[in-house]
């Protein structure tokens, strides 16, 4: 098809009376071409005043098919950053007002640069007219392309970061509202993970965030304190928050609660600050800010079920780590044994939401992905027996046994975590009818609760802490898989045997 074809119907597109069958002419064609449409034909329907103007929001059908085609156009597009006439060709999309249509074109570039991220070969850009403008887009009203345009900007931006008339688009996104701001913060922190270059380049940024945790407003207070948590995994991102005295600042509004009982509303993002940035940094949070976790445990024991799913999380997030569980055995052991003690209760008196809640977070502590230390060992032991009274597994067997799958689930997840501990096994082993629940066939259980009993009684079969004849019962219930459904027959007549 020459490109004459493809120029009558585009200006079929200027007379309104003919948009709607010409743009399905022009999206019948570009599908049957498939991939052979030459690069100038392309770039002149990329290029088209009157096909984008098919494309305003207020014309819906319209616009819907003209997106359909650009997409056709883009994907046919082979997309090449070095190439100086790229700009052009893509800027009536990158600056459309149809925010669905600038997506699609952000999203075909994203494509393309994590395309040559994966192969380690960003190219370089040929100027700035393409960085201005994905960088425009982070001042647009609407929020469904600014992550896009951020992730963009995160792989290419580094290489122009000094240049002076891109330092000035970046003040400028400073100067806009709080919505916009924000993008520029979360911007500046992914491009200072990059390196201790890249930081010094975006600190300006870095430092305008950080003025915002002095503002009244708590909402933007707490967006600020979730988009620095990334900077402090990496070690000169650290250094930088030590130098402002992050953790300092944000931990004496704790302090203050009294002399301004609006930072209260902070507390549950405080919390989740802190315990993101102990998952990565344990040592500099757990030692360093012990007041802070001293209230993330008052938080815990207050039974107040509007922070309490905060503050499950974040106690995970401490103790996720093996350095943050040895860390707080050694400097809050009676802390955490009689917290463990209260998720006891919870188990038991919450709502069915905190209490998955807690389930999920012991799931998380006692999840390794190496055989623990003994002395890990030991330290987890005695947190699960002050939680469960003792050397059995009753607690969760009871919340197995009630009629809520996703409960059930919970409970079993844990389970699963604590048979990779022979202490874990041996509970199990105490407890009756724990192992003939397990073996059982129900056929009514979740098609998930099923397969969690087939895992552990798959850890169990390899367990040296059973008989041969139990190890046989065992292997054989994991060799028949997890959904196995056993004949009337066979239920009758099978012998139980002793666990």
């Amino acid at each position: 098809m020459d490109e004459n074809w493809w120029a009558v119907y585009l200006k079929d597109l200027e007379s309104e009376g003919k948009r709607q069958d010409a743009l399905t002419g022009l999206n019948k064609m570009i599908n049957k071409q498939g991939n052979s449409l030459p690069l100038p034909v392309i770039e002149r329907l990329l290029q088209s005043s009157t096909l984008y103007d098919c494309a305003v929001d207020e014309k819906k059908p319209l616009a819907d098919l003209t997106i359909e085609f650009l997409g056709y156009c883009l994907e046919q597009l082979h997309i090449d950053t070095t190439d100086e006439q790229l700009p052009q060709v893509l800027q009536r999309g990158l600056t459309h007002s149809n925010p669905a249509l600038r997506s699609l074109v952000l999203s075909s570039l994203l494509k393309e640069l994590r395309r040559q991220s994966t192969t380690s070969e960003i190219h370089q850009l040929p100027g700035n007219e393409l960085l201005f403008y994905v960088l425009d887009e982070l001042r647009q009203t609407e929020t469904q392309c600014s992550a896009t345009a951020i992730s963009i900007l995160t792989i290419v931006l580094s290489q122009r970061l000094n240049d002076a008339d891109i330092q000035a688009k970046l003040v400028q996104l400073l100067q806009q509202n709080e919505i916009i701001r924000c993008r520029a913060y979360e911007l500046g922190v992914m491009l200072a993970k990059h390196s201790a270059a890249s930081l010094s380049s975006v600190e300006f940024i870095l430092d305008a965030a950080l003025s915002e945790l002095d503002n009244d407003d708590v909402l933007l207070q707490a967006s600020v304190m979730e988009i620095l948590v990334p900077l402090a995994e990496q070690n000169h991102g650290l250094s930088y928050m030590e130098r402002r005295r992050v953790f300092d600042l944000i931990s004496s509004r704790v302090q203050r609660i009294e002399e301004n009982p609006l930072d209260m509303l902070l507390i549950p993002s405080i919390m989740k600050f802190f315990g993101k940035i102990a998952a990565v940094q344990p040592q500099k949070i757990i030692a360093g800010y012990p007041q802070m976790i001293t209230c993330l445990f008052d938080l815990l024991q207050s039974g107040d079920e509007t922070v309490l799913p905060t503050a499950i999380d974040t106690l995970a997030n401490l103790a996720g780590s093996v350095p943050g569980k040895t860390l707080l055995h050694v400097h809050f052991q009676p802390a955490m044994e009689q917290l463990m003690k209260k998720y006891s209760s919870y188990t038991k008196s919450a709502s069915s939401s905190i209490k998955e809640r807690v389930l999920s977070s012991l799931d998380v502590i006692y999840s390794l992905e190496a055989p623990p230390t003994g002395e890990l060992s030991n330290i987890l032991k005695q947190w699960y027996e002050c939680f469960a009274g003792g050397q059995h597994i009753n607690q969760i067997m009871e919340l197995v046994n009630t009629p809520f799958p996703d409960l059930q689930l919970a409970a079993l997840a844990w389970l699963k975590s604590l048979c990779k501990y022979r202490w874990g096994i041996l509970n199990l082993q105490r407890t009756g009818g724990a192992i003939e629940f397990l073996l059982s066939r129900q056929r009514d259980l979740h098609k998930d609760v099923k397969f969690l009993k087939w895992q552990i009684m798959e850890i169990l079969s390899v367990s040296s802490d059973f008989t041969a004849t139990e190890t046989v019962r065992f292997t054989a219930y994991v060799n028949e898989g997890p959904y196995y459904i056993q004949s009337e027959m066979n239920v009758a007549t099978e012998p139980q045997g002793n666990a």
